[in-house]
């Protein structure tokens, strides 16, 4: 169909009437009671299925297993406010003790199943984790000279031996014993310690309460139309992985749960599980056309950062479902989405609309509204946001400006109020969907003794948007005979997560500064020049 102003306006005016109507409808009071009527409604129905063949529960099963949870994590002292640290990959367990701790009013705190042993000891120590439970695939990092301040008896090992821990998380749950008395739950008590990196250094912990949660399930159901199989292939320690899970349980679905996200296992999860909602990267659209695309049965998909060329040729990869722009952070949840009905946008670079329950403005440098049309700083307000960054008053301090979030992102807002970013102020590379602190990396790179100074800088990437290079400086006298590539990396491989390791390495004899001392990233970046040249490419193993 034409796009008409009539038709334009008359799609807007129904969104608008959706959006009142979200927001005037009770919310579950916590996870808990979201979870409980999702299992009373939808009982028989599978709801947890491994994508790639393995375990399968039903809503009845899975409830059944939490409740199990429950009893066994009450019986070792976790009680309403408890700090639990889970180092799990996206199996059922992780999820089953993530509802129980819901259940219990505990607070729980997801680790990266690619941390290092320092990054692991940052979250147990500044999240001051109680407990910690945690695949026995990653023992290693608990272990020996990594033994973390936890005693043994606050340590449960998953699926594998428990040695002198406390115990193996699925004998506890079998030998859990009678269900506890489950306190009330306030919808602002706090549910997550989400760890998140930003551009002032190691990650910090995003205090989310549980109406945090509910509010983002909500909102995420109403941006498309409901679905019955969902692909969720977002590791359960982002909130990505979270929100769709709970997404799920707002339509009743089955949640198709793969480990981790795949481009060449995708149209086949999609295909084998007759999947109607996923989420998909820009990436797929470079890929040579499918020819099962048409027989899809996909109804919508979700996707972050779409660059406008690649949005239809996104479309067509799978099978002309509509690809819909979201953003979020950690700190506010769901802030802008495009939602179905708004096709005729398509391919315009635009995220979309304010999703219920958010308030947006965009401000200049003095915090003044700026007009339709012009740049500014997104601001993001409304009930559900993060409470503050934990035991980091300072930091919480500088993100919020009289109840506003400064997301710290650059974007436009055109005359019909679709809004479009620009840029970010933050110093924070992007690279394959992960956020990496440039901050964390050149802190990292300063404690090798042979380097005096170091930048972390973002460089375009076709396959995972921005790719990440270190500019270091050595002592003087230092060559890059003494310290070479590799020795940097393995250096780096004992500090840094995989994800957070760089691509490329250059070494300058100064880097350039501003008048108050300060690096100049972008005379880093000059313009027209290729910022890959006289680095060495730590992938390819070659100097470009």
């Amino acid at each position: 169909m034409a796009l008409t102003a009539r038709r334009m306006d008359d799609v807007l005016d129904r969104l608008a009437q959706a959006r009142r109507a979200v927001e005037r409808a009770p919310l579950a009071p916590n996870v808990g009671a979201l979870f409980d009527a999702a299992v009373a409604r939808y009982g028989d129905r599978p709801l947890w299925v491994d994508a790639d063949g393995g375990a399968s529960l039903s809503y009845a099963a899975f409830n059944a297993e939490v409740t199990r949870c429950v009893g066994a994590l009450n019986r070792l002292g976790v009680t309403q406010g408890t700090h639990v640290a889970l180092m799990l990959p996206s199996v059922p367990a992780l999820a089953i003790t993530w509802m129980a701790l819901a259940k219990l009013g505990a607070v729980m705190l997801p680790v990266n199943t690619r941390y290092t042993a320092p990054e692991l000891a940052h979250v147990l120590r500044t999240g001051d984790a109680e407990f910690l439970i945690i695949d026995a695939t990653h023992r290693d990092l608990i272990e020996g000279d990594h033994a973390p301040a936890l005693p043994r008896d606050r340590i449960v090992i998953h699926d594998g031996r428990a040695d002198s821990y406390v115990g193996e998380w699925r004998a506890l749950l079998d030998d859990a014993g009678a269900l506890p008395a489950l306190p009330p739950i306030d919808p602002d008590a706090l549910m997550t310690l989400q760890f998140t990196s930003g551009s002032t250094g190691a990650p910090k912990a995003c205090m989310l309460p549980h109406l945090y949660w509910t509010t983002i399930a909500a909102v995420r159901a109403q941006q498309g139309p409901p679905v019955t199989r969902m692909l969720v292939d977002m590791p359960f320690h982002y909130m990505g992985g979270q929100w769709r899970f709970l997404l799920a349980l707002m339509f009743g679905a089955t949640a198709y749960v793969a480990r981790q996200p795949s481009l060449t296992k995708l149209i086949d999860r999609l295909v084998a599980h007759d999947i109607e909602f996923c989420s998909v990267t820009p990436a797929l659209a470079k890929q040579a056309l499918d020819p099962r695309r048409k027989a899809l049965k996909l109804r919508w998909a979700g996707t972050m950062a779409l660059p406008a060329d690649l949005h239809h040729p996104l479309e067509a990869q799978l099978g002309g479902a509509p690809v819909r722009e979201m953003y979020g952070l950690t700190e506010t949840g769901a802030a802008l989405a495009m939602p179905v009905e708004v096709d005729w946008m398509t391919g315009s670079g635009a995220i979309g609309l304010p999703v219920p329950f958010r308030t947006l403005r965009i401000v200049d440098a003095a915090g003044k509204d700026v007009p339709p049309g012009a740049t500014g700083e997104l601001l993001i307000s409304g009930p559900g946001m993060m409470r503050g960054y934990y035991k980091r008053d300072d930091a919480t301090r500088e993100v919020f400006r009289d109840g506003w979030f400064r997301s710290g992102d650059l974007f436009r807002r055109d005359a019909d109020g679709f809004f479009t970013i620009v840029g970010r102020i933050k110093d924070v590379i992007r690279r394959s969907g992960e956020n990496i602190s440039a901050t964390e990396i050149e802190a990292a790179l300063c404690a090798i003794p042979e380097i005096t100074e170091a930048a972390a800088i973002g460089v375009p990437d076709a396959k995972r948007g921005e790719e990440l290079k270190v500019c270091v400086v050595l002592k003087p006298g230092l060559t890059a005979e003494d310290l070479p590539p590799q020795r940097i990396m393995k250096l780096c491989r004992a500090r840094l997560a995989r994800f957070k390791l760089p691509r490329y390495i250059s070494y300058h004899a100064d880097l350039p500064k501003t008048p108050s001392g300060k690096i100049a990233k972008p005379d880093l970046r000059p313009a027209g020049a290729d910022p890959r040249l006289a680095s060495f490419d730590t992938e390819e193993g070659i100097w470009r």
